[in-house]
């Protein structure tokens, strides 16, 4: 990656990922490497032609707090931006391998990942296509066909077909929504839509 190309990567993504203060109204802080293409062969399923079409920064790190108080941290492998300068219009970044960890005021926590996710700053949302994998603190663990996750208040939607564990048992359902729920020391609404099955195993 050329240090002009380089520069001008570093300097969108530290301004345009908090996808402006009053749209989002987060606070975004960014830790970057940058990554030497000649040292790609040393790093698994990057290749250095591949690094010379795409520019893009590697061990990204985004965090912050959504306007109804939870606290958001965003973590890539390599974060890649569809412009090539800031005026080109507005964001459009690809995160590879993103996890995303969600912690609420009442000290519940929920985090998924996914192969791939692209984040729209016109539309301040993060959408990842399946399988995304979500866990929480209270005993979930599901797959999900797809997954979008607003980054200025705490909502999540999972659509495609949701499978997988629940407190109770088995569960499946055409989508889910997470909501926050409460007053400021709420946790989160978890709710499962469409056609929904629970196949309770008692203990």
């Amino acid at each position: 990656m050329t240090a002009p190309l380089r520069e001008t990567l570093t300097r969108a993504l530290r301004l345009g990922l908090p996808l402006s203060a009053v749209l989002l109204l987060m606070t975004v802080f960014l830790v970057s490497r940058a990554i030497d293409p000649s040292s790609a062969p040393g790093i698994a399923d990057m290749d250095p032609a591949d690094l010379t079409r795409e520019p893009r920064i590697a061990t990204a790190r985004f965090a912050g707090v959504t306007r109804d108080g939870t606290a958001l941290t965003i973590s890539a492998g390599s974060v890649r931006s569809g412009t090539q300068t800031i005026e080109a219009g507005p964001l459009m970044l690809t995160f590879l391998d993103p996890e995303g960890v969600m912690r609420f005021p009442d000290s519940s926590s929920l985090r998924f990942d996914a192969s791939r996710a692209l984040l729209d700053q016109t539309e301040g949302v993060l959408t990842a296509q399946g399988p995304v994998m979500l866990e929480n603190s209270d005993g979930y663990d599901l797959e999900l066909g797809a997954l979008t996750a607003q980054l200025d208040q705490t909502r999540l939607t999972g659509t495609d077909g949701i499978n997988g564990t629940a407190p109770a048992g088995r569960i499946r359902a055409d989508a889910l929504e997470l909501t926050r729920s409460g007053g400021p020391d709420g946790g989160y609404r978890l709710a499962f839509t469409g056609n929904v099955r629970l196949l309770y195993s008692p203990d």
